[in-house]
């Protein structure tokens, strides 16, 4: 996960790969019942005050275009406009076998229909009597050797025997082929780069800052602790992104 922009590795949670997912119904299981317990609070939570910085910054033409790795809108949910995500959004899912989408909303409806007992127990976290930890992918941090053998998901209601899958990268997935597309012409056509809390950790990300360094933009860096891309930025500003992109903001509207 992500604390500040640093990378750090919880040795207690392991996420699921992929192959995992799109090969074994166990693994379904696991991350359709932790992923239906956290998605209300996912739909709880709101943009901090780097988000309005950014909208605040962009409607005023100092940034043109997003590129994000977050899953949560929280951009869009700002008023962000031209944003390219990276990792794709957990507002959708769509089906491994025919591609047909279906809204995450609307799943989490035919979810509490299929598990009753699932959602007794989610009933108590919406009420506050239980407080888990819900992780930024919307896992939800559950006792080590909870069972999910009696969690139900739906099939495909498009082709009947296909899986759904939420439209996020896994690890061990590889970003669609138009992502990087577009990823590619957004560099290529900038002027340069302000990477906002990030250690650029996931090969993804840090690629990106890799072609910037090749075509020779400029690149700045505000993140609190060291990033992969440092030693290629021309400006590294180590410093929580909260306490200084609304200053930034608030100084360059005021020109």
């Amino acid at each position: 996960m992500y604390s500040k922009g640093t990378y750090i590795i919880n040795e207690n949670y392991r996420p699921i790969f992929y192959h995992e997912f799109a090969s074994l119904h166990q693994f379904r299981q696991r991350y359709w019942a932790r992923s239906y317990l956290g998605w209300p609070l996912m739909k709880k939570a709101k943009p901090n005050i780097s988000h309005y910085a950014l909208s605040n910054l962009q409607s005023n033409n100092y940034i043109q275009k997003i590129i994000t790795q977050n899953v949560d809108e929280f951009h869009q949910k700002s008023g962000s406009k031209s944003i390219l995500e990276l990792h794709g959004s957990l507002s959708q899912i769509h089906c491994l076998n025919c591609g047909h989408i279906k809204q995450r909303s609307d799943y989490q409806s035919i979810l509490s229909d299929l598990n009753p007992k699932w959602n007794d127990f989610l009933k108590n976290i919406e009420l506050g009597k239980i407080n888990p930890i819900v992780r930024p992918d919307g896992d939800i941090d559950l006792p080590h050797g909870t069972s999910y053998d009696s969690f139900n998901y739906l099939s495909c209601i498009q082709c009947s025997n296909g899986i759904y899958k939420p439209s996020v990268i896994f690890f061990g997935e590889n970003i669609k082929n138009s992502i990087k597309n577009e990823t590619i012409d957004l560099v290529q056509n900038c002027k340069s780069i302000l990477v906002i809390g990030s250690s650029l950790a996931t090969y993804s990300a840090f690629r990106i800052v890799k072609l910037a360094s090749d075509l020779g933009k400029d690149i700045a860096i505000i993140n609190l602790g060291e990033t992969r891309g440092d030693n290629l930025s021309f400006l590294k500003i180590d410093f929580p992104c909260g306490d200084l992109l609304p200053a930034i903001a608030d100084q360059l509207t005021k020109l």
